[in-house]
């Protein structure tokens, strides 16, 4: 009989585990991560913002301070364009329109959205507006002398960029089947209207399953992106670096770092 070393089993052991215990919630923010690029607010309905300073813990930020209460100005710049996104999860999402009859003023019908996976999701986001942190340079510098006075804690993070949305739904299973319908009073046509379109009104009809929920709400942060400190075992200086490792030339000495530091 062919023997394995114990440590290859271990290893095979230990993939196969992180890959049935992935929770719903960590493959929603791997495949935003890897589809948009930031990372995705959990619970997507939390408040965050620009200057926030806090950990990551299991997929959510938490906050502890921000760069006003640590005496380091902060100014914010917002872009003006507004964009709309519509993503829907790779796999187990099936949507189904069925118009009804009505006014021709408006127009009433169902929108039903079947899941087949945990972690699968629809990701409606309209209104979406970029807001980044100022003068990105200067507050590393700070940052960093904090951090060498010892008032900076190494595992902390700064929120640098987020997305505001002004309207969004966000549905996602916790089950691997698991659905919700919606009633969808609307100003146009709803056949491939946004679930975030501000002249959709929706009204959840039923639903069957596990899944969380956030439909039409407003003013809602639902991606961002941040910084950390890291202090290299071969440099004798820290160095200020993205985790969502997006090349800013203001800031010399970056890495990537990976999605794991939220997830993990």
């Amino acid at each position: 009989m062919t023997q394995l070393h114990p440590y290859a089993w271990v290893t095979s052991q230990n993939l196969n585990l992180e890959k049935y215990m992935a929770s719903p919630a960590k493959l929603y923010q791997q495949e935003m991560h890897k589809n948009l690029g930031f990372f995705a607010t959990w619970f997507p309905g939390d408040p965050i913002a620009i200057g926030d300073v806090g950990v990551l813990e299991n997929g959510r930020f938490r906050l502890e301070t921000t760069l006003t209460q640590l005496g380091i100005q902060c100014d914010v710049m917002s872009d003006q364009t507004e964009q709309d996104i519509q993503y829907t999860s790779t796999e187990g999402t099936k949507i189904i329109t069925s118009a009804g009859m009505s006014a021709p003023s408006s127009a009433k019908g169902e929108i039903t959205i079947d899941f087949s996976r945990e972690g699968a999701f629809v990701f409606n986001a309209s209104g979406l507006r970029m807001h980044r942190l100022d003068k990105l340079s200067r507050v590393a510098e700070e940052i960093l002398k904090t951090y060498r006075d010892d008032k900076w804690n190494k595992d902390w993070i700064l929120i640098e960029s987020l997305y505001t949305a002004r309207r969004a739904t966000v549905i996602i299973s916790n089950d691997s089947s698991s659905g919700v319908t919606l009633q969808a009073d609307a100003k146009v046509n709803i056949q491939g209207a946004s679930l975030a379109d501000p002249n959709v009104e929706l009204t959840v009809k039923s639903t069957r399953g596990k899944m969380l929920q956030i439909v039409g709400s407003t003013e809602l942060s639902p991606l961002y992106s941040c910084y950390k400190v890291t202090d290299l075992w071969y440099s004798r200086q820290p160095s200020f670096v993205p985790i969502r490792g997006r090349n800013t030339p203001e800031i010399n000495a970056f890495e990537e770092v990976s999605i794991d530091n939220l997830l993990n």
